[in-house]
């Protein structure tokens, strides 16, 4: 499958910074990774996520699973991919929940759709291989889990000024090297 794009969708998906990322369970958070505020307030973060777990439940029980993939608000979009997961001394199966907020661009669906859900499933399947089968009510053990997140999303975290310094960067770098290099030779 070939992902074609044109040059105001490119422009848009430049723009698109992801601001947070994070792993739910069962209305409490896991793991909350924030690159850029998105918000000026304090809001409990267990609060955002048992909200999130509900919106996701009615869904699923109104409609059907996956039907909710993001919610836009005025400046923001959080965009949801859910599974369910059991742990080791738990009967039942909870809501693990992956997560992302973004800022709220044209044609986000498609960016939304084509790279943030994917990313998001893979957030869930290596949460899921990595914990399978542990107790999941020690939160401290998924701290380490915060590194997957920045390497799962990369530069999706960063802005486009923090993007292009790291293009110059290299660059700056390569010439510099090759500068060294024919000085050295000389």
């Amino acid at each position: 499958m070939e992902f074609k794009i044109n040059q105001k969708e490119l422009h848009n998906l430049i723009n698109m910074v992801i601001r947070e990322a994070g792993l739910m369970l069962g209305g409490y958070f896991l793991v909350k990774r924030s690159y850029h505020k998105s918000t000026k307030a304090k809001i409990d973060k267990d609060l955002r996520s048992g909200l999130f777990t509900a919106i996701l439940k009615f869904a699923e029980s109104a409609f059907t699973k996956d039907s909710v993939e993001y919610i836009k608000g005025t400046k923001f979009l959080i965009s949801f991919k859910y599974d369910k997961i059991k742990g080791l001394h738990s009967n039942k199966s909870e809501y693990l929940i992956s997560y992302v907020i973004i800022d709220k661009e044209k044609r986000a669906e498609k960016y939304i759709h084509n790279i943030i859900q994917p990313l998001l499933e893979k957030v869930l399947v290596e949460f899921k291989s990595t914990y399978f089968q542990k107790n999941l009510s020690e939160v401290s053990q998924f701290k380490d889990f915060k590194h997957v997140l920045d390497r799962i999303f990369g530069t999706d975290t960063e802005t486009v000024e923090q993007k292009l310094r790291a293009i110059f960067d290299k660059r700056r770098k390569k010439k510099e090297r090759k500068k060294k290099t024919k000085n050295k030779m000389i």
